[in-house]
């Protein structure tokens, strides 16, 4: 029998005011009261029913780590979310629910070893930044090069990048910076793609810097 997980409420910690870290645990249509005022939400390896995030009406900043989920299905009917960090989710094979985040500015996918194509972000006007790594059974990265206005792309160490999306991301008419980090990749795989791209590197700073740079209210 598995181990009846821990309630969010007795283990969760407030970093700052409004920016809450949940860890192993599970979150309860109860819970909503005091989550309401929650604008960061940090969930390691948690249990959300269906809809519980979409009633967090504050919520701008969504950071989902471990766990055993196969699909986004946590993040349907999120009005406000600029930033999705999705780490290390093992089974997850399904990130269709991504294409509908409309306010989504934002976005880094780490650590998805079963995800193979990326959902078409067309529809997210806003979509500026895109980290991807760790991404091994991922065959192309056309998904997320449809945001109409990406301006910086960035990969974090294993990616594979075939020749079409070379030319997208060369050609894309808003990219502005690329940059790899390339620390565990032969340098072969990686010079081409760089030399191609011929853009200066994203800058050096966290998530929350990115946004701080940008005057973003909801900080």
């Amino acid at each position: 029998m598995a181990a009846q997980r821990r309630r969010a409420k007795d283990v969760y910690r407030l970093r700052s005011n409004g920016d809450i870290w949940v860890d192993h645990a599970e979150v309860f249509p109860e819970d909503h009261e005091w989550l309401s005022g929650a604008r960061k939400l940090t969930l390691w390896n948690v249990k959300v029913p269906d809809g519980f995030l979409s009633r967090l009406e504050s919520l701008w900043w969504l950071d989902i780590r471990g766990g055993t989920a196969s699909h986004l299905n946590v993040t349907q009917g999120l009005r406000n979310v600029r930033y999705l960090a999705i780490n290390q989710v093992r089974g997850l094979a399904d990130l269709a629910a991504i294409g509908e985040l409309y306010t989504l500015r934002y976005l880094d996918l780490y650590g998805l070893p079963q995800i193979a194509t990326l959902p078409s972000c067309s529809q997210l006007q806003k979509l500026e930044h895109v980290s991807l790594g760790q991404m091994r059974g991922l065959r192309s990265l056309r998904g997320v090069l449809d945001a109409p206005n990406l301006r910086e792309l960035q990969f974090i160490r294993r990616i594979t990048v075939n020749d079409a999306d070379v030319e997208v991301i060369a050609t894309h008419p808003t990219l502005e910076r690329f940059g790899w980090y390339a620390e565990d990749v032969p340098a072969k795989d990686v010079l081409p793609v760089v030399t191609r791209m011929a853009l200066p590197p994203c800058a050096g700073v966290s998530a929350a810097e990115w946004f701080t740079q940008r005057n973003d209210g909801a900080m």
